[in-house]
């Protein structure tokens, strides 16, 4: 499970992060043709392939791109084992967007593992999702929006945009909006708090300085960095479309009942002692 924390409103979010155009179309298989935790691309697999052995973020996707050059087509993606089981099941995946930048396509590779990472039947460990990290940053730079809002300001007619945005260098900008809306943003049920409670914890716990600690406000640092991140983006889909991003959705409406119309409401320090307790990994994915 990808989670995105981010800071909106006075909150701070747990976000979770799919792929749109993934469907699991199988479960519990079996095959010689496709083992655990693998990708097939043209009935090429990503487990005998160069890319396999690589730590980088985007080696999925490299791999994906380069076994769909003569047949671009819907590829498989393989969970891992049952527990106790030889079983699997398997995903379809339609083809990545076109690049845009080495940050999405790490962020579309995080993505495809996290299903080769799943356990069916298993309530999947968090990976955290950092944007920073992902190097977004070093592509939305404040100078490529100037250019941006002059062209769309001056030029009215959107055909020409492409054009323009190519010739000034700033054809990234417009297509990472359309390469986001590949992923299914979620808020995650009951993760979310006050940011003051944040505050207030880490102030709190400040003066002893121990490992919760600095998780803790890592994972706040993260939160703040990702909303600066998103804030850019929102801004860069005001700026060309006039209306505000709607990526992340509202968290589906799960509810706990103890009694009779009686709903459980975790408080938010319960929150909080789940952040410690390692409810989600504490290494961004």
């Amino acid at each position: 499970m990808l989670i995105l924390p981010i800071v909106n409103r006075n909150r701070i979010m747990n976000v979770e992060i799919k792929l749109r155009n993934a469907r699991k179309i199988r479960t519990n298989v079996l095959s010689e043709e496709a083992r655990e935790s693998d990708i097939i691309v043209n009935r090429e697999r990503f487990s005998n392939s160069i890319f396999k052995n690589s730590r980088a973020d985007n080696a999925p996707t490299d791999f994906i791109r380069a076994k769909s050059l003569l047949y671009p087509r819907n590829f498989l993606v393989t969970t891992k084992q049952k527990t106790n089981s030889k079983y699997y099941d398997v995903y379809e995946v339609s083809q990545p967007p076109r690049k845009v930048n080495d940050s999405l396509d790490k962020l579309y590779g995080k993505a495809i593992t996290d299903l080769r990472k799943e356990i069916p039947g298993v309530k999947n460990r968090g990976r955290y999702v950092s944007f920073e990290k992902l190097g977004m940053n070093d592509y939305l730079t404040d100078e490529k929006i100037e250019k941006l809002q002059e062209i769309v300001k001056e030029e009215r007619d959107q055909s020409k945009w492409p054009e323009m945005f190519e010739r000034e260098g700033i054809a990234d900008i417009g297509n990472t909006l359309d390469f986001i809306n590949n992923f299914e943003c979620t808020v995650v049920s009951d993760t979310t708090i006050p940011e003051t409670s944040m505050q207030d914890t880490l102030k709190s716990l400040e003066i002893i300085n121990t490992r919760d600690y600095r998780q803790l406000n890592k994972y706040y640092t993260m939160a703040k960095r990702n909303a600066d991140i998103y804030t850019k983006i929102s801004y860069i889909n005001k700026i060309m479309y006039d209306k505000p991003l709607t990526l992340i959705q509202s968290e589906k409406q799960k509810q706990l009942v103890k009694k009779p119309n009686e709903v459980y409401k975790p408080t938010d320090t319960e929150k909080l002692i789940s952040l410690l307790s390692g409810v989600y990994d504490e290494k961004s994915a």
